[in-house]
């Protein structure tokens, strides 16, 4: 071994172990040449540190990529110029592990490699150690012979200064995240938990009034009273005072009015919707007149019943647990559909419930109708209706966006 490079690589040693009996381990690769005048000899002149993450904590130990980094870096190296590998040793005894050995044998497999190991002490000393090749093994337990690792006690000059020694590269320390990155995963492990109790029947079925049946139109015609001759003859025909001015207004009645629009805007209705003529009778003659309006219609016996519509109620489809609670967290920003025309299905006959969810696109109308109600005959009917509905689209972060709504129709 050169003897500067004692002195280097023990002041290399010594910081990693960093004043401690139990310090942290270093190792690289040891760079020199072979001696052409003997068969197995070699001259240590340099050294690489080879960084480790430490998987063992304080023991140097090479990861299956970090031995595959030594690799690739003999590789581009020339041969001659890597003659072994070295490592501080600060465990008790001084021997190679298996984890030494498999590194040795996988790359340093030339019978004249070597690998050195060094001890450094509390008090500054350090002992070193070889382990050779031998037939094709090597006596891993201890070396054939310790000497002092020591510049000094070798026979070398004191120096004047000595020659500065990249430390090794410190593991890198784990950083715990920020508290704020902390608070939001705990206030949504929270939310999720709290939805866990929470029914999945807790809306509130929000009913719908029903639309009010058309009013049943007649079938007679309302009889107009019609003054008889003897009271045209009686009630003399108004006429205008002689006094009066020609330029002045004649004064009219509001009610008059009133009573003739009425009759105009409210014609009644054909007499061919009614029965044969045969069967009606005529209207009696009134002395007096009366006012349109204060007889009851008559119905044919024959008229049939309107048909019945069904009882419509809405609310949200029901989401599942995570889904529930996310909309929850978000519920300031999110604000529901609410329908503006409806449209109630003809009762074609029978009774039970259809439920029909419906598709709201960002207009609010109805893009898409599905019964949820399977094997009943009502639902073409509901799933008919469902589709004309018209609604005020859902708004989220203050934007319309599509929804989903369920439609509850009691035939």
């Amino acid at each position: 071994m050169n003897l500067d490079l004692v002195e280097r690589l023990g002041d290399a040693v010594r910081q990693g172990l960093g004043g401690a009996s139990r310090g942290m381990e270093i190792g690289g690769l040891l760079l020199g040449r072979p001696l052409p005048d003997h068969e197995r000899a070699v001259l240590v002149e340099d050294f690489e540190l080879w960084p480790c993450q430490h998987l063992r904590g304080l023991s140097y130990t090479l990861s299956t990529g970090e031995r595959q980094a030594v690799g690739a870096r003999l590789k581009r190296r020339r041969n001659s110029t890597i003659v072994g590998f070295f490592r501080s040793h600060t465990r008790p005894g001084l021997f190679l592990d298996q984890d030494d050995f498999v590194l040795f044998s996988q790359y340093f497999a030339d019978p004249s490699q070597v690998f050195l190991l060094i001890k450094p002490s509390a008090d500054g000393s350090a002992t070193g150690g070889f382990f050779f090749w031998e037939d094709g093994d090597i006596n891993r337990r201890a070396p054939y012979r310790q000497f002092p690792f020591d510049y000094r006690r070798l026979g070398g000059a004191p120096r004047l200064a000595p020659v500065p020694v990249p430390p090794p590269a410190p593991r890198p320390a784990r950083k715990m995240p920020p508290v704020s990155s902390l608070i939001v995963p705990a206030i949504a492990a929270l939310f999720l938990i709290a939805a866990l109790f929470v029914s999945p029947r807790d809306s509130k079925t929000m009913p719908v009034p029903a639309k009010p049946s058309p009013p049943i139109e007649t079938l007679l015609p309302e009889p107009v009273a019609q003054p008889s001759d003897e009271a045209k003859a009686i009630a003399p025909e108004p006429q205008l005072p002689a006094a009066l001015p020609v330029s002045a207004p004649t004064p009219v009645s509001a009610r008059p009015v009133r009573a003739k629009k009425a009759a105009v805007t409210v014609p009644p209705p054909p007499l061919r919707a009614v029965a044969h003529p045969r069967q009606l009778e005529a209207p009696p003659v009134l002395a007096v007149s009366m006012p349109a309006g204060s007889l009851t219609p008559v119905l044919p016996q024959s008229a049939a019943p309107p048909p019945m519509e069904a009882e419509v109620t809405y609310e949200a489809p029901h989401a599942g647990v995570l889904r529930r609670a996310f909309r929850k967290i978000a519920a300031e920003d999110y604000v529901p559909p609410s329908p503006v025309h409806q449209v109630s299905p003809v009762n074609p006959g029978g009774t039970g419930t259809v439920d029909v969810k419906v598709f709201i696109d960002a207009s609010g109308s109805v893009t898409r109708a599905q019964a949820l109600t399977k094997g009943s005959d009502l639902s073409s009917a509901a799933v008919a209706a469902a589709q004309r509905w018209q609604f005020t689209p859902a708004r989220k972060h203050d934007k319309p966006a599509p929804s989903e709504m369920v439609l509850h129709f009691h035939f």
